[in-house]
């Protein structure tokens, strides 16, 4: 599969098909992993929210973004983060007093070349479930990387989405060959990396018990839902499909209360790959000094918004969720989760702008062109943003935006980029 980078000419390049998409799901976030682009560009669709869309991008256009480094008001690269990252991290409305580390181990797993460790990590009122693969005939200290799986619809599985278990289930083998190929978590352990995945919150182990609800006393447009997961199988493709649906319709609920109690659903994430950071930097086998993070999908998002907030990653790679916020607004917002959402944030910084807040560390932006989830000329536009902010900093060379012939996915020749990228400078 060809790979392009990312310059002048392909700004100007159009999408072109290729190899057929992934498989279809029921969930609307899911099929991003789909559609093809089509071969010519398509008249602009009405405004998702008809009438009230002018009235929005109004409002998009009078919040233009203030806090961009490439403002001619800001010099020094440090100078701007200095009051650029407090200002991310207060908008994520979550920080809470972390409980005393080291986790909690709970088992112990051999495979070729790495052992696999189930640990705790402690959080606050919680513990954050995780699996650390520790690379075997390491020497000294090696590089650790915080791996983040994506949401993809799938909120019965976390780690799994990038890491293989003994005797999985198909299902589970399926989405992650179309998404992924390979679990490469695995083969980031095997070249020397000591890596952790856990199970975002929502998502594994921490997802909402949907099966424990009552549909009698639920609301009313998840009832049919809760009613179709009580008649299946547990642990059967149509009982995941079943879950997924029902943690699916739930999100909207989750949101709001998370929004009402205070916080955020993103500083939530964030503060716990935070703490993956944290956690890593404990490990006797980790050199703190040379940290990244990568991810596709909402994993990608929060490689970004991680990177934004925690100035220990020294590369990192977002994969499938660059774009510019303000262009999401017509059309492309509809199939996104309410996990993506940081109140306010806006008139700050736009995504590119948070996402730069990782230079002079090394940031590899990988896109798909055939991606349904953003316009492509939003996605181009932020890779150019952040090609001009790297420029500004003084190291163009730290920043490098490619795109792929692929509907939204991690693919192996993806991997293979990103993992060349990290060997070059973490």
């Amino acid at each position: 599969m060809e790979r392009r980078s990312f310059s002048r000419r392909t700004l100007i390049a159009g999408a072109t098909a290729g190899s057929p998409g992934l498989a279809a799901s029921w969930v609307p976030m899911a099929a991003a992993f789909a559609q093809p682009a089509s071969q010519t560009t398509p008249q602009l669709p009405a405004p998702d929210l008809a009438n009230l869309y002018e009235l929005m991008d109004w409002i998009s256009r009078e919040n233009k973004p203030n806090l961009s480094f490439l403002d001619p008001k800001w010099k020094a690269l440090e100078d701007w983060k200095r009051v650029a990252r407090p200002v991310f991290r207060r908008h994520l409305c979550y920080d809470p007093k972390p409980a005393t580390l080291p986790a909690e181990l709970v088992g112990r797993e051999e495979r070729e070349g790495f052992t696999i460790e189930t640990v705790k990590i402690r959080g606050a009122a919680y513990d954050i479930p995780a699996r650390v693969l520790v690379p075997a005939g390491r020497k000294g200290r090696v590089p650790g990387i915080v791996a983040l799986h994506c949401h993809s619809g799938r909120y019965v599985w976390g780690h799994e989405k990038i890491l293989s278990h003994p005797q999985e289930h198909p299902a589970l083998t399926e989405f992650r060959n179309r998404a992924y190929g390979r679990p490469y978590a695995e083969l980031l352990a095997r070249k020397g990396y000591v890596v952790v995945v856990i199970d975002a919150f929502y998502f594994g182990e921490r997802r909402l018990r949907a099966e424990l609800i009552d549909a009698a006393t639920a609301p009313s447009d998840v009832q049919e839902s809760l009613r179709a997961l009580a008649g299946t199988k547990p642990n059967t493709s149509e009982w995941f499909q079943a879950v997924n649906v029902a943690c699916h319709n739930y999100e909207h609920l989750t949101a709001k209360t998370i929004f009402t109690a205070g916080a955020t659903w993103p500083g939530m994430l964030v503060w716990d790959d935070m703490r993956s950071v944290d956690y890593l930097c404990s490990r006797p086998e980790v050199d703190s000094a040379r940290l990244g993070c990568l991810g596709l999908s909402i994993g990608g998002l929060r490689a970004a918004y991680l990177v934004a907030a925690d100035a220990r990653i020294r590369t990192a790679c977002v994969t499938g969720w660059m774009t510019e916020l303000g262009e999401q607004l017509r059309n492309h917002l509809r199939t996104h989760t309410w996990m993506m959402h940081i109140p306010g944030l806006y008139p700050s910084l736009d995504l590119p702008d948070a996402a730069a807040m990782m230079a002079p560390g090394a940031l590899l932006v990988q896109q798909c062109s055939r991606d349904q989830l953003y316009p492509l000329s939003a996605m181009r536009g932020a890779a150019e943003k952040l090609r001009k902010i790297y420029a500004k900093a003084g190291v163009p060379e730290r920043f490098r935006g490619t795109f792929y012939d692929l509907p939204h996915s991690f693919r192996p020749e993806m991997q293979e980029e990103a993992f060349a990228w990290f060997e070059k400078w973490i």
